[in-house]
């Protein structure tokens, strides 16, 4: 009686073990989001982006040391149906490059847009404002 019984715990936990894994899968959905910055007047330097979903909670973030467009990819297990960009950064005057000591503030902006469930690509743009 003890060597079936040991048997059935070792078929049990041999199955179990082989089983968990593949019932621990999630369907894995990808996004990636092509952000722009939009400020006519100034030079643009370290604008950091913060990518949120519906909830608010954190699914990206991306770093454009140079003002230029940057590219934020995102993998979540869970639903998402709006996206929101925030960023923020530093800014110079138009005519900053010119001069010794240029002024230099803060800037910042966001830009929400909505998404399909099953992932894609997606461009948006924000507007940087003092």
């Amino acid at each position: 009686m003890k060597p079936s019984l040991l048997t059935l715990a070792l078929s049990a936990i041999l199955i179990g073990c082989s089983l968990a894994p593949v019932v621990a899968q999630g369907v894995t959905t990808g996004y990636t989001v092509y952000i722009a910055f939009f400020d006519p007047f100034h030079f643009l330097y370290n604008i950091r982006v913060t990518m949120y979903d519906q909830t608010g909670r954190i699914v990206g973030n991306g770093l454009s040391p140079d003002g230029q467009m940057i590219i934020v990819p995102i993998r979540t297990e869970s639903p998402i149906m709006t996206l929101t960009a925030a960023a923020s950064g530093y800014a110079t005057g138009p005519f900053a490059g010119y001069q010794a000591n240029p002024a230099i503030f803060a800037i910042a902006g966001s830009s929400t847009i909505p998404v399909q469930v099953n992932g894609g690509d997606y461009w948006l743009t924000i507007d940087l404002s003092p």
